[in-house]
């Protein structure tokens, strides 16, 4: 019986975020679906498969980073094992809701020789190096071109001022986390009044060894400042390609009311506005940030077919994918 109802429990966590991801394209389309549906039907197999290899280009890039940090510690990692651990993220943030992604991660990077616990600090430090890059790709964007934005939208500053804050606070904290030891010290310290149970001391003694772990990887990783400097462009040239694929989406409708630039302008801030907002699996926030910046520049039936299209190339595509490289990994794990 117990192994039943693990298992519902466990088919009703994989489905969850799916069914939240249709409920969200039907609330969001279900105005112009049939626009929408004759909108897409113009995109040609070629240019479909053109906004597929910025997806993929995009977690390619992703594996380039895992690559660069993850080497620091196992010379002998290799390209084909930093896909993987990249596709079991992109699976685990799917099916677990984002809660299993870093586990699965740091599973298999023990698998190919890391300790688990360094293996949660190497994800979350790339989680920490996401995160920053976001933030200063929309601060260059915005350096560039803020003063069209603030002409064309007016009414966006609240939005903005809320995206930037939450960031702000989110990388600094996890910033001096990883980086000051007293700040380390201090947030061990704080873990001591949690309550006293079994279940909370299991608690605390995990998340103390998760501290001490990032801690010690970023200390070794920031010896290294072509390290750093590595993943700080390739984790521009991932946004680049993403923010690509929001443009082309739009061109491939037919849609030119925005130059590459200001795509690429809209887009960094869509990305750093729907981060500050809480998300099933990566579904929610997005497609209302989405919206809220780009329609004032277009109808809204072009607006919601420029985001069905892009989020099938950039949400739904690497989450097929992932099941596809899961799946080749294992069978070579098992005739090795």
């Amino acid at each position: 019986m117990v192994v039943k109802k693990l298992s519902w429990k466990n088919v009703i966590r994989t489905l969850a975020p799916l069914l939240a991801a249709g409920t969200a394209v039907f609330l969001v389309f279900r105005g112009n679906y049939q626009e929408i549906l004759d909108n897409l039907r113009g995109v040609s197999p070629g240019k479909a498969a053109f906004l597929f290899t910025l997806a993929a280009a995009f977690q390619m890039a992703e594996s380039g980073i895992c690559l660069a940090l993850v080497r620091a510690r196992l010379p002998g990692f290799s390209f084909r094992d930093a896909v993987e651990v990249t596709f079991l993220g992109v699976f685990g943030n799917v099916a677990t809701c984002a809660v299993g992604s870093i586990p699965m991660q740091s599973y298999r990077l023990h698998q190919c020789g890391l300790t688990v616990g360094h293996g949660i600090g190497m994800m979350t430090m790339e989680y920490v190096f996401h995160k920053t890059s976001i933030l200063l790709y929309a601060t260059v964007m915005l350096v560039w071109q803020g003063r069209w934005l603030r002409e064309a939208c007016p009414g966006l500053s609240r939005y903005l001022a809320i995206g930037y804050g939450v960031c702000i606070v989110v990388i600094a904290a996890l910033v001096l986390l990883s980086t000051w030891g007293k700040m380390k010290a201090f947030a061990l310290r704080l873990l001591q009044f949690l309550p006293e149970t079994e279940k909370w001391e299991k608690r605390k003694a995990e998340w103390a060894y998760n501290l001490e772990s990032l801690y010690g990887e970023t200390q070794h990783v920031l010896k290294s400042k072509g390290c750093c400097r590595k993943v700080l462009l390739l984790n521009a040239g991932k946004l680049f390609c993403l923010y690509s694929a929001v443009f082309f989406s739009f061109r491939f409708l037919g849609i030119d009311a925005l130059t590459m630039g200001r795509v690429q302008l809209l887009a960094a801030l869509m990305l750093m506005i729907s981060s500050a907002l809480p998300n099933v699996a990566g579904v929610g926030p997005a497609e209302f940030t989405f919206l809220l910046l780009f329609t004032p520049f277009m109808s809204g039936a072009q607006a919601s077919s420029a985001l069905l299209l892009y989020r099938t190339a950039t949400y739904f595509f690497p989450f097929l994918l992932s099941i596809a490289v899961i799946a080749v990994s294992r069978k070579r794990r098992k005739e090795a």
